[in-house]
């Protein structure tokens, strides 16, 4: 049998390496929106994407949230240690934002509720407070969502089913989970949920329940520890008549303005005005440390924690 002749010197690896090369440009996209068109805003280029294609690029980050230390920060190792040693559910990944924000991101919505509703978790000598993260993040400014515990006294038992629960509390917010008690139906007098409002709207403190052609009632709604919110330094924590900080005007947050995209006027009739993020900036903050785990970056997400907000085991009541 005749013996196998050799290679040519480096044949074997420059061949590799085409089809390695080959293959990165012959895989179909999983991006979930095309490439956007070079238009123009105010003279200058602009990149404009709709509402739905931002919706649709933030999707795979609809669990993630962001970590605060406003007291230093201990590295990323030693975060991701510290979630290893609460035996959440799945995978949860770990990356840095800024010298004092991480972003979190959970697999499941089980430990992402129990991450959030927690609202401080201590890391050593470090408090870390967690909010949820959003598209229209901006480590500047924290979102005005937040988890809070809402009860329901005197409901009839009947209408402690999830769904039923979940029904009358979206007029609050989004209903996120109900407390074990509640889900046992061991507590008859008073039903529990945790659900996610947001801190500038006004909040319903009753909501009419009724069965059709039958007489109904006025349902009374609890808030407990709902945390104030100051709009005028974008803080959990105060309300704005108690804010003692000034010269947050001059802070670098985006301005949000509503432009119409203008492109050549054969497309320019099936465009709708979007939202354009603007950032004036003086300057890039350093990171204090290289992050080993990239994490994918939107434009701007938003953050909320809850004051005095206490964890409950609950139950995993997402809607179907």
């Amino acid at each position: 049998m005749a013996a196998r002749q050799p290679l040519a010197e480096g044949l074997g690896v420059f061949s590799s390496a085409r089809r390695f090369f080959s293959q990165l440009f012959s895989q179909p996209s999983s991006s979930p929106i095309q490439i956007q068109p070079v238009t123009s805003y105010k003279g200058e280029a602009a990149v404009i994407f709709s509402r739905e294609e931002a919706d649709r690029l933030a999707s795979p980050f609809r669990w993630a949230l962001v970590g605060k230390f406003s007291h230093g920060r201990p590295s990323l190792e030693d975060i991701r240690k510290f979630l290893a040693t609460l035996n959440l559910r799945d995978h949860v990944s770990v990356g840095l934002l800024d010298y004092r924000h991480v972003l979190i991101k959970c697999s499941t919505e089980v430990d992402f509720n129990r991450l959030w509703t927690r609202g401080i978790w201590q890391l050593g000598r470090f408090p870390m407070r967690v909010f949820r993260w959003t598209r229209d993040f901006h480590v500047q400014k924290e979102s005005s969502l937040a988890p809070v515990w809402v009860t329901l006294p005197a409901l009839p038992v009947h209408f402690f089913d999830k769904h039923s629960l979940f029904s009358i509390l979206s007029l609050v917010g989004k209903p996120l989970f109900l407390d074990t008690a509640t889900a046992a139906g061991t507590r008859p007098s008073v039903a529990k949920v945790c659900v996610e409002v947001d801190l500038v709207k006004p909040i319903c403190s009753r909501v009419w329940v009724a069965v059709e052609g039958e007489t109904g009632f006025w349902q009374q709604i609890v808030i407990e520890d709902l945390p104030s919110y100051c709009s005028k330094c974008w803080r959990v924590g105060h309300a704005v008549g108690d804010c003692k900080r000034e010269g947050f005007a001059s802070r670098q947050v985006p301005k949000r303005i509503a432009v119409a995209s203008q492109v050549p006027q054969a497309a320019a009739d099936s465009k709708q005005i979007e939202e354009v993020s603007v950032k004036e900036t003086q300057g890039t903050s350093k990171l204090r440390e290289e992050d080993p785990l990239p994490v994918l970056m939107l434009t701007l997400a938003g953050e909320s924690f809850t004051k005095g907000l206490h964890l409950s085991e609950g139950v995993d009541a997402a809607a179907p």
